[in-house]
């Protein structure tokens, strides 16, 4: 990642790096040292506090070997997250669940979708429950966006919570409006 960032912007200072990556401004440092020990980078000392820095070939090609193995991490955690996803969908079907809702329109949710719409499943997505007022009557990926109230209008099977920050306030909260417990996913339980 400092490689990266280096390479986009020569400029760029050691706490804007810290800053981009989230680690102290002396990790950042050592590692440039380091880089530049191993022939990776080069500093240019314009003036006593501004240091350029130029990435070298072998910079380069180290850059490029490190971004294809973190690709590859990042593929394998994405297949191992996505048959997860898959199991936990079959499962619900499993269990007779057929239309639902989730409640929470967030990153968790536009996840769920996009396996759902790209596996075609057994289940079917209702719409998208979300407190929010700015995000109700909007679309996530292909579902519309709704209030709670709005959602007993559904003919549904459960209501599946899709948020991993509000998971217990969205539990309580349905719980508390007399919603049958029998009928609550919660995903991150599971």
């Amino acid at each position: 990642m400092i490689l990266n960032l280096i390479e986009k912007d020569p400029n760029i200072t050691q706490r804007e790096i810290s800053t981009a990556i989230n680690i102290a401004v002396s990790m950042v440092n050592t590692y440039i040292d380091m880089y530049e020990k191993e022939g990776l980078l080069e500093k240019e000392h314009i003036s006593t506090k501004t240091v350029r820095y130029h990435i070298t070939k072998k910079g380069i090609e180290r850059r490029k070997f490190l971004n294809i193995g973190y690709l590859d991490n990042a593929q394998t955690i994405y297949d191992s997250a996505k048959e997860n996803i898959d199991a936990f969908l079959y499962n619900l079907s499993n269990k007779g669940y057929k239309d639902i809702l989730l409640y929470g329109a967030g990153e968790v949710a536009e996840i769920l979708l996009q396996t759902i719409t790209s596996k075609n499943t057994p289940i079917n997505v209702l719409a998208v429950i979300d407190d929010n007022l700015k995000k109700q009557q909007k679309y996530l990926v292909n579902k519309q966006i709704i209030s709670f109230k709005e959602a007993l209008d559904y003919k549904h099977d459960a209501i599946l919570i899709s948020s991993y920050a509000n998971n217990e306030i969205i539990y309580m909260n349905l719980v508390s409006t007399g919603y049958d417990k029998n009928k609550i996913i919660k995903y991150f339980d599971i």
